[in-house]
């Protein structure tokens, strides 16, 4: 029996609505629960980190080609170079 004011087969909601009981092991339960998603969540995220500077590593870099106005303002500009 926990107290007077909880009748000894009571089960824990009835201990817990009359204010004498917390669930420390529920709590503990939940906690330790957190902390082994919160892990493997992260071991996730960091390997898929891993794969994707991996995959960008092995495409070969590739200059991208200058806008036409770029262009043609070099064209123009070699055009007057050569006059």
């Amino acid at each position: 029996m926990l107290s007077g004011s909880v009748p000894a087969g009571a089960s824990l909601d009835a201990a817990q609505k009359a204010g004498v009981v917390l669930a420390w092991g529920n709590f503990v339960t939940v906690v330790i629960n957190f902390v082994l998603l919160a892990l493997v969540i992260f071991w996730m995220v960091k390997a898929v980190n891993r794969v994707r500077a991996s995959v960008e590593a092995e495409k070969p870099a590739v200059a991208a080609a200058p806008p036409e106005d770029v262009v043609l303002l070099r064209e123009i500009r070699d055009a007057l170079k050569q006059r």
